[in-house]
């Protein structure tokens, strides 16, 4: 069987990076950062031409899309619509026709403490949300909130405008200014039905699988572009009259970190072959793998870079701890359920036979 990618496949990805790298320099992606709004939601039409946010999208062609954005920081809310919104928004047949995010007002059992809860009532003028979510990514840049609340019958998923009555967006001070947080509050918020309580699970399951999918091509792309900063600097700081990257303790860690992005990326695009089918038993498994691995190689990838980098990797004019702070905002964000630590482990150490070890394989076995 074939796994590489496609001419198609491949043309999108030679287009997404030449889009991005000829809009997103990192000083603008700095200069961005360090602005009031950290987002450029303006660019959402140039996206939709661009094809971002056409239907026909598979699974592997958005992880192209989600590693290149990773890659240079796409300071746009591309990445919370998609990975995060798009799911509810697709399942209503509603188009991404303006920037979204999602807030889980009715988090599960093993949520969080300290997890917001919102409640939807029914009203003459059509359905009410009142409560509070304490953080939302990009809330403040997008025009469209989607989220899952309380109703009499059950969790359901419902969508407002930013601009709604009652709906109070209050940014937050995070360390990825490029991926501000924010808590969102409802008071007798008008809002429409996206999902049925009946068909909630069923949707945020699969919203679950394509965004860890998402989460996990990000963080490879986050991973990528610090090491390609690192190799850069590598190649052209010289010590002692030889560029830093023939000494050994250099190329080892450069080494061992193109290594990890590698492992990432090959466990990123599995996961999304497999969501392809969203019946595939495999799936599940393969996203919880996908996110632990690139999530921890994108924060080792980019802690190498900085020391890679030397003093410079620690100046604030130097780009590098832009990509450090998204691979720790990766690492820590919480919005796909519980932590995968504990789902692989029960895998790997309760195998059907309990007398005798089953490594998984591709197949799900």
């Amino acid at each position: 069987m074939d796994f590489a990618l496609t001419d198609e496949q491949q043309e999108i990805r030679r287009a997404a990076r030449d889009h991005l790298e000829r809009r997103y320099p990192a000083t603008r992606v700095c200069a961005l950062a360090e602005g009031p709004g950290g987002s450029e939601a303006g660019a959402w039409p140039e996206l939709s031409r661009q094809g971002w946010l056409d239907d026909d999208l598979g699974m592997v062609e958005l992880a192209l899309l989600a590693e290149e954005s990773g890659r240079c920081l796409h300071p746009t809310p591309w990445w919370t619509t998609v990975a995060l919104a798009a799911p509810y928004l697709r399942a209503a047949g509603e188009p991404l026709g303006l920037p979204a995010t999602f807030a889980d007002g009715a988090p599960e059992d093993a949520a969080p403490p300290g997890a917001g809860t919102v409640h939807a009532t029914r009203s003459r003028q059509g359905w009410l949300l009142t409560g509070q979510v304490p953080a939302v990514p990009q809330a403040g840049a997008v025009r469209c909130v989607v989220v899952r609340a309380h109703t009499d019958e059950g969790p359901a998923v419902f969508a407002c405008d930013t601009g709604s009555t009652g709906l109070v967006v209050e940014e937050l001070s995070t360390l990825d200014t490029l991926r501000r947080m924010a808590r969102v509050r409802w008071d007798g918020t008008p809002a429409r039905m996206l999902v049925e309580p009946a068909g909630t699970p069923q949707v945020a399951r699969l919203a679950r699988l394509r965004g860890g999918v998402l989460l996990a091509a990000e963080a490879v792309g986050v991973a990528s572009g610090a090491l390609e900063m690192a190799v850069a600097h590598a190649r052209t700081r010289e010590q002692f009259g030889r560029p830093i990257g023939s000494f050994q303790a250099v190329a080892h860690q450069l080494t061992d970190a193109y290594v990890d992005t590698e492992s990432a990326r090959s466990l990123a695009y599995r996961a999304a072959w497999l969501v392809r089918d969203e019946a595939s038993p495999a799936g599940a498994q393969a996203v919880d793998e996908a996110v632990l691995v690139a999530r921890g190689a994108a924060v080792r990838t980019c802690e190498t870079a900085v020391q890679v980098t030397g003093g410079m990797g620690v100046t604030w004019e130097f780009p590098l701890h832009r990509w450090l702070r998204r691979a720790l905002w990766l690492e820590a964000f919480p919005g796909f359920g519980d932590d995968p630590h504990d789902r692989v482990a029960d895998r790997l150490l309760r195998p059907d036979d309990p007398g005798e070890f089953t490594p998984t394989t591709p197949e799900g076995r």
